[in-house]
């Protein structure tokens, strides 16, 4: 990301650039409920998680299913393209990503039912692994998205992640811009503002919790049923991360109460001290 800056001027920075994002949608349309992957040229690769419970391919490092891992490469795609112009990139295996990512978070909506997705890992790490036969905690299906896990790779305890759904919200409408403005695909990009305005709505109906010190805040899971989980993850997209990622206006003031929420000892992760 940082890198983008500097793409006009360098030919083969602007070329790397391109092809982690062409990188990143084929990965997409490998699984897009997939984490990492392998490199396809590595003799050796690191099959360290084909034990998971869950549909592993050869391909595939990991598959823990984060909403962020489907936002992230929007986010790039879209930046390299307001920076460099550069069109090249949203081609046919682009377009396919675009549906892999819109029927993976529809289909984690969960309204009709659960989905294809489960995982369950043999470990002593509560976090590494999902309960309730790997789908995770019921959620009750509002309009928002399920992240079974988060960008730190810990399981979510209720499965709807708040920073995360701020994340689908604004990565979708930027999706919508490119496919409007470069594809000409408006029923993808009408696709992609429907799901991004419902979101939205229902994060303006669930993400807050009205705090007794702080004021309204935006919680950090919910589930729909009306229970919360006040903390927050050093992890990007994170509470504290929202406004750095341009999800909510830095001065909104359930976000500013939020900030003030996270940097307390109120927030059961914070931490200070001479280490950190």
């Amino acid at each position: 990301w940082p890198y983008i800056q500097f793409a006009n001027n360098d030919e083969a920075l602007k070329s790397m650039l391109a092809g982690v994002i062409r990188r990143q949608m084929m990965c997409i349309n490998i699984d897009p409920y997939a984490n990492a992957f392998l490199d396809p040229h590595d003799p050796n690769p690191d099959h360290q998680w084909m034990s998971d419970k869950t549909d592993m391919k050869l391909a595939l490092h990991e598959r823990k299913y984060e909403i962020d891992s489907l936002c992230y490469p929007l986010r790039l795609a879209y930046e390299y393209w307001k920076v460099t112009g550069d069109a090249s990139i949203f081609d046919e295996e682009w377009l396919k990503a675009m549906e892999n990512i819109l029927k993976t978070f529809k289909e984690q909506q969960r309204k009709e039912n659960n989905g294809p997705y489960k995982f369950q890992r043999n470990t002593e790490r509560q976090l590494d692994t999902m309960n309730n036969n790997g789908l995770g905690n019921p959620v009750n299906p509002v309009g928002l998205i399920v992240s079974c896990f988060r960008p730190s790779d810990d399981a979510t305890t209720l499965q709807f992640l708040i920073p995360s759904n701020f994340f689908a919200v604004t990565s979708l409408r930027k999706a919508a811009e490119i496919l409007t403005a470069v594809n000409k695909d408006e029923a993808t990009a009408q696709q992609c503002i429907d799901l991004a305005n419902e979101v939205e709505g229902a994060l303006q109906k669930y993400a807050t919790y009205n705090h007794p010190k702080y004021g309204t805040i935006y919680a950090y899971e919910v589930d729909g049923f009306g229970n919360q989980y006040l903390m927050d993850d050093a992890n990007v997209p994170s509470l504290l991360a929202m406004a750095y990622l341009g999800d909510v206006d830095v001065n909104d003031p359930i976000y500013q109460n939020t900030r003030n929420f996270v940097w307390s000892k109120d927030n059961p992760y914070f931490f200070t001290g001479s280490a950190g």
